[in-house]
This record gives structure tokens, C-alpha cells and sequence, in this order.
């Protein structure tokens, strides 16, 4: 019967994971960075302007979130965000899907944007 196991290079690769795992911060600027991606390609209809200056990208660690709109209530309210993007059927609001369509056109850019930006951090931790 062993006494037990050796295996080589696991302190070293702990110390790896734990330093890649302080990098989350880079994910989440990475995050906002392709979320930004989506807002500058964005095309919002316009009247006001209101709309496009609506949008942001958000900072998620493991997702790119791009909002239009305001969360707020009274005067600086933009329900009618929601209702520009996905349409309203019973009022007959045809959706216009500009966030989407962004993100679709972007898509090659993301892809390569995450893969990049996931490869620093490996390279930086030398994992």
C-alpha cells in the first residue's frame, strides 16, 4: 500500500489558478470592452437622441450586457426602449432589433476580443 501520492508542479499550478483567478477583474473590463463594441455599432432610431445616448455596456464578469434605456422613473425614463428593440405586436410597433443586429455584425470582433483577452490572462499566469 502507498503512503501517498506525489504530484509534481501542483504548487506551482495553485499558485497559477489563484493569481488567474485575482485576473477576474480583467474579464470584467474585457466584458465591458465588447459590450462596447455592440453600443458604438448600435443604430437606435432617432427623434431626440435620447435613445442613443441610452446606451451602455455593462461590467459582468462572465457576460457583456449592453442596456438602452433608463432605469429610473419620471423624467429621465425611456420606456419606450424596450418597445424600439423588440416591437409591440398589439399596437402594432414593428421591432427594430438594433441592438441585435449590432451584436450580429460585431460577432467576428467578439469572438476575437474574448479569445484574445482570455489568452492574455493565460499567458499572464502561465498557465
Amino acid at each position: 500500500m502507498a503512503d501517498g501520492v506525489k504530484v509534481d508542479g501542483l504548487r506551482e499550478l495553485n499558485k497559477a489558478l489563484r493569481s488567474a483567478a485575482a485576473d477576474s477583474q480583467d474579464l470584467s473590463a474585457l466584458m465591458n470592452k465588447v459590450g462596447m463594441l455592440v453600443v458604438r455599432a448600435a443604430k437606435p432610431p432617432r427623434r431626440s437622441g435620447r435613445l442613443a445616448d441610452s446606451l451602455r455596456a455593462g461590467k459582468g464578469k462572465t457576460q457583456a450586457v449592453v442596456r438602452a434605456g433608463n432605469n429610473a422613473r419620471g423624467a429621465t425614463a425611456l420606456p419606450y426602449a424596450r418597445i424600439q428593440e423588440y416591437g409591440w405586436a398589439a399596437r402594432g410597433q414593428a421591432p427594430k432589433m438594433f441592438l441585435n443586429k449590432a451584436r450580429d455584425q460585431k460577432q467576428s470582433d467578439i469572438q476575437r476580443l474574448i479569445f484574445e483577452g482570455i489568452d492574455n490572462i493565460i499567458k499572464k499566469n502561465k498557465l
